[in-house]
């Protein structure tokens, strides 16, 4: 088998094992690493003993055609990338999880993994779950050939992004860029890392980068058909007109993007629009008119989590206009619709939303170590915005208790917190 080496070293660095832990007793380590390395093939005893330690099962390796798994894989790579369609990718990735192939090319068992990999992010599987798609490719780089490269530079990427790692995600796409020239992409795979880097932009606020690499995205989804991917590069764009204070702008992209998906059919994007222009007007100070468009975002939403953001959009708006009863009245919807769902698990962040502004308009009690564990938890999911939030409120509310060496800590933590939203490490660096 022509490919053992490389079953072998995907195999171990998933098991998390060591090469001197599968060595022991079997081979030397320098002989192991040959063997991994495709420069020494294994004597049938050392390669049984290999297999026995690792529990591999030989006859789980497909006996497909090699080149036609790799065909109808891309295919599938391709088509699920294009539709960010998650129960399709969790469908293909149990399909291929449940066997592996004796890959005959090493491109291709590159490949095969580096397409797995993408699977594996957009059905939103646990990062734990597939941190050892990471591991082994961090340990197999030299190995790549450029295009490889750059489709793990997309991988590693969006791995790091769910992290919420935006410095360390924007890293890996950069070092693609000079990649670029030397390597033949298809157009929508080009779509798809400019798409991809100008997310990135706009998360570290580099709002021209963003700008021009979501238009680029745009104009060539928009040339391809793919009329839907087109839609998320338009809000991306509008987004970073309103994080650049272009309200204007923003809105005018915002609602030729409604009359495109209405010419298209594009029903879904119905309210992601309503959400945004609702966004639009309430930076603005126009908590009535934003709360109409968060209504009719609301209405058009079936996904419980999703309904989730457009009621802490509409609690937030209620609360800028004092109005307690509608702010009570969309809380307990919101703790309702998590109840209903058995959502608890998943929506601990809403569960402290809620319940903060409910205590914020004093229709529960102060509870100084319910806003505490938010700001602790917003600060574990990297959620810095709201740990700067909630600790100005808790400063705020232990002033007004008399309580102010506790009130200067937690204005202190809100200072560190802008700090870290800015990239700043020192004083000098504010301007």
């Amino acid at each position: 088998m022509q490919n053992i080496g490389r079953i072998i070293k995907s195999e171990r660095i998933k098991q998390n094992m060591k090469q001197k832990v599968l060595a022991e007793d079997i081979c030397s380590t320098s002989y192991l690493s040959k063997i991994e390395n495709g420069n020494k093939s294994p004597s049938p005893e050392v390669l049984n003993d290999l297999i026995a330690r690792l529990k591999i099962n030989l006859n789980y390796f497909s006996q497909e055609n090699e080149e036609q798994i790799m065909d109808n894989l891309y295919e599938n790579y391709k088509s699920i990338v294009l539709t960010r369609n998650e129960q399709a990718a969790k469908d293909k990735v149990n399909h291929y999880m449940n066997f592996e192939i004796r890959f005959d090319e090493p491109k291709n068992f590159y490949y095969y993994n580096l397409y797995l990999f993408r699977l594996f992010l957009v059905s939103k599987q646990p990062l734990d779950e597939i941190e050892h798609f990471l591991t082994a490719f961090y340990a197999m780089e030299e190995n790549l050939d450029e295009r490889q490269s750059f489709i793990y530079n997309v991988n590693a990427n969006i791995y790091h992004f769910r992290k919420s790692n935006y410095i360390k995600a924007l890293s890996y796409l950069e070092s693609s860029i000079n990649l670029l020239p030397n390597i033949q992409l298809e157009d929508w795979e080009r779509a798809d890392y400019y798409y991809i880097l100008a997310l990135n932009y706009y998360s570290l606020n580099q709002n021209l980068n963003a700008l021009n690499y979501a238009k680029k995205s745009s104009a060539i989804y928009e040339s391809l058909g793919y009329f839907a991917r087109s839609v998320d590069c338009k809000t991306l764009i509008a987004a970073t007109y309103i994080q650049n204070g272009h309200y204007a702008s923003a809105e005018q992209i915002l609602e030729d993007t409604s009359l495109f998906c209405h010419q298209h059919q594009l029903h879904q994007f119905e309210s992601l629009l309503s959400q945004n222009m609702g966004f639009i007007f309430a930076l603005q100070g126009h908590a009535k008119k934003a709360i109409t468009f968060y209504k009719k975002s609301y209405n058009a939403k079936t996904e419980p989590l999703s309904i989730l953001i457009t009621i802490h959009s509409i609690i937030k708006e209620y609360s800028k206009l004092n109005q307690e009863d509608y702010v009570r009245k969309w809380c307990e919807k919101g703790l309702d619709l998590i109840k209903e769902n058995e959502l608890t698990d998943t929506t601990t962040t809403y569960l402290y939303h809620f319940e903060i502004f409910k205590m914020k308009h004093q229709l529960i009690p102060f509870d100084e170590k319910l806003i505490a564990n938010a700001i602790d938890h917003f600060q574990r999911i990297n959620d810095i915005k709201n740990v700067q939030k909630y600790a100005i409120l808790l400063g705020n509310l232990l002033y007004d208790h008399h309580e102010y060496k506790k009130a200067a800590s937690y204005f202190q933590r809100s200072t560190e917190a802008m700090y870290q939203l800015k990239y700043i490490n020192k004083w000098e660096d504010l301007t």
